[in-house]
């Protein structure tokens, strides 16, 4: 029997039994916003200031803290009457960590991180390789632009979500399927990013070229293409994590591997310190090819570096 959440734990009620989490939210965000302008003001921060690597280490390593304190906090207590928070809704640190050795035991947490993995790399992997060329060529030809421009616009105006029931019509309950619904989702985001990357490129270097007597061609990749490519690799390393984000509706929809799918089956089940446990799993994931991606940055375009 699935379990569910109650919402009298996840609302704020008042006498009629209204859930009114709204003003709440507002007020969270309000709150937030003061005590940064706060300190802001106080420690007198000066705008674009530099950080020293230790200084960015330990502001990143005091966030971390506060969430897990917070986190431990709110779920402290033997008892679930003596919680702030339900189990149901969230568990705790100690509750999230014993469920790794029962994922990896029972439910294969490796191989199924390894399958989401590889669908991740492939999806990006082909929408990277169109994006590419055809956002360069864009940028460069404006015949080539006015007949792509509809596929420009479809990352602006049509959500995402969309693009599931379409490619499980198209391509089934099949492996496929999923790897085609990342393609498309990491596809017209970065297409738009490519076309205004290499279109920011300042004209004085396309001038500067032309009077050495460069050719169309060597127009686009001796001088546009080289000079747009660093930011095409940030956006890249953006756009791969966008994969990560989209991985888990590829997965939950008629799925029977990937980290998706074990997230589904822990939801179902209520086994909620177990959906945390792979949400933890892929968040380390992601930011461990996000670091991949920066240090293969700092080797490819040494000059970017502080």
């Amino acid at each position: 029997m699935r379990v569910g959440i109650p919402m009298d734990s996840m609302c704020w009620l008042d006498g009629t039994r209204n859930c009114k989490p709204m003003p709440t939210f507002l007020i969270s965000i309000l709150v937030l916003i003061a005590v940064l302008t706060g300190m802001i003001l106080f420690f007198k921060w000066h705008v674009k200031a530099p950080l020293s690597q230790e200084t960015e280490l330990l502001l990143t390593g005091a966030f971390l803290a506060l969430v897990l304190g917070g986190w431990w906090f709110v779920t402290k207590g033997d008892r679930v009457e003596d919680r702030m928070l339900s189990p149901l809704i969230l568990a705790s640190p100690w509750e999230v960590l014993k469920q790794f050795p029962q994922l990896h035991l029972h439910q294969a947490l490796v191989r199924n991180a390894i399958v989401s993995f590889t669908r991740v790399f492939e999806g990006f992997g082909f929408a990277a390789l169109l994006a590419v060329p055809l956002g360069l060529y864009m940028a460069s030809f404006h015949q080539i632009s006015a007949f792509f421009r509809p596929l420009a616009l479809v990352g602006s105006y049509v959500p995402i979500v969309i693009f599931i029931p379409l490619t499980l019509a198209w391509f089934g309950m099949s492996e496929l399927q999923k790897v085609v619904f990342l393609f498309v989702s990491c596809f017209v985001v970065l297409l738009p990013l490519v076309v205004k990357t290499v279109s920011n490129v300042p004209e004085a270097f396309l001038d500067v070229a032309k009077t050495k007597g460069a050719t169309q061609w060597q127009l686009v990749t001796r001088v546009l293409f080289p000079i747009a490519r660093a930011d095409l690799w940030d956006h890249m390393r953006g756009v791969y994590g966008v994969g990560w984000g989209w991985i888990i509706m590829a997965e939950v929809v008629d799925a029977e591997n990937g980290l998706g799918y074990l997230i589904s089956q822990s939801e179902r089940r209520g086994h909620i310190d177990a959906l945390f446990a792979v949400v933890l799993v892929i968040i380390v994931i992601a930011v461990v090819c996000d670091q991949i991606w920066k240090y293969l940055g700092y080797v490819l375009f040494p000059y970017r570096q502080r």
